[in-house]
């Protein structure tokens, strides 16, 4: 067995950064900033559809948008943003059990990479996938199926955890086991309809499913 999970809302709360970098930028461009109920509904589906939601639809410089964003993002994105309890130990436990683990996120690769750096440097992971602007984001099976690839495990041994439909949906493609937190920026209720296996509470009872 493996596990692959999401980053932004399951392994690391990461909402108040990401909405006070967009809110910065949505403010410079003369737009409207937005409050944290809205965010948890913005985010899931990567950096691009996280500024076309926030911006007004009939908006014509959402390109320029992304641009600060990921400008001022590169420099906020550590200032609130901490793992969710009990997560570094339930890695550190898969790790020490020997349990392959991998993160697939849509969050850019660049700003991946640092978060995983900088909050999760004691833990191995197999491998790391951000969005790498291909097209092959989640809820593509592309990226979850090259990480089970290289940890050598059938895809219907992973267990993909995530706290967004598009995570459950990304399970279901990619012909793994669909794992919802309940702690994430989305409800229950969506993970469930979207056709989640499981919903986990609390960090270690993602450890319990092995059992």
């Amino acid at each position: 067995m493996a596990f692959i999970f999401d980053l932004d809302g399951t392994l690391l709360n990461s909402l108040d950064d990401m909405m006070n970098s967009l809110n910065q930028v949505l403010e410079s461009h003369g737009l409207a900033s937005h409050g944290r109920e809205a965010y948890q509904k913005f985010v899931g589906n990567g950096m691009v559809k996280l500024v076309e939601r926030a911006c007004p639809t009939d908006y014509e410089n959402k390109d320029q948008v992304l641009a600060d964003f990921l400008e001022v993002y590169k420099e906020r994105y550590y200032e609130l943003s901490r793992p969710y309890p009990g997560v570094i130990e339930m890695l550190k436990d898969l790790n020490r059990h020997k349990i392959p683990i991998g993160i697939c996120t849509n969050k850019k690769q660049e700003y991946t990479d640092k978060i995983v750096e900088l909050f999760f440097n004691e833990i191995d992971f197999v491998s790391v996938y951000g969005d790498r602007f291909e097209g092959k984001e989640k809820p593509s099976a592309h990226y979850p199926l090259s990480i089970a690839k290289e940890m050598g495990i059938k895809p219907e041994q992973i267990y993909f955890v995530g706290d967004s439909d598009v995570d459950i949906y990304t399970a279901l493609n990619s012909h793994m086991i669909p794992v919802g937190v309940s702690w994430g920026f989305r409800s229950v209720d969506e993970l469930k309809t979207a056709g989640a296996s499981y919903i986990v509470n609390t960090a270690s009872e993602v450890f319990e499913l092995l059992k």
